[in-house]
């Protein structure tokens, strides 16, 4: 073993066990070991992201809405252009005749990025949004 990795010990529940061996699997890690490594680097970015809200982070914010609804897509955009100093790119997908999807590629202070989130959850016909963010 490397001088660079440090060996822990721990301990789970069978169930979690075999949740995580399964996974292990389809995923192809090389070991248990790999696949929690994987696991801790997300856990640390959702720490960092909500302990550093002024530190500038990197990541997508996905928005699920009604296409039919009254003035959506403009008040979407509304909001776009007025934060566009965080936003890198913007794709629009539809993924049906009744629902479209946009993912904003955003970089930026985290305090920024959560106005912005919130401020597209707050719109009418807006289903669903997820934040995403990935630090260096």
């Amino acid at each position: 073993m490397s001088d660079d990795i440090d060996r822990i010990s721990l301990t789970l529940p069978p169930d979690m066990v075999e949740r995580l061996d399964g996974i292990v699997g389809d995923w192809e890690y090389a070991s248990r070991s790999e696949a929690i490594r994987d696991a801790l680097r997300d856990f640390f970015a959702a720490y960092e992201w909500e302990e550093g809200t002024h530190e500038r982070h990197h990541g997508t914010i996905v928005i699920v809405h009604d296409h039919h609804e009254d003035g959506i897509a403009d008040a979407l955009q509304n909001i776009q252009h007025e934060m566009a100093d965080i936003i890198t790119s913007v794709q629009h997908i539809h993924l049906s005749h009744d629902t479209c999807m946009e993912t904003l590629v955003v970089e930026g202070p985290g305090d920024a990025i959560s106005e912005l989130a919130n401020r597209l959850r707050a719109q009418s016909g807006v289903q669903q949004v997820k934040v995403v963010v990935v630090d260096e």
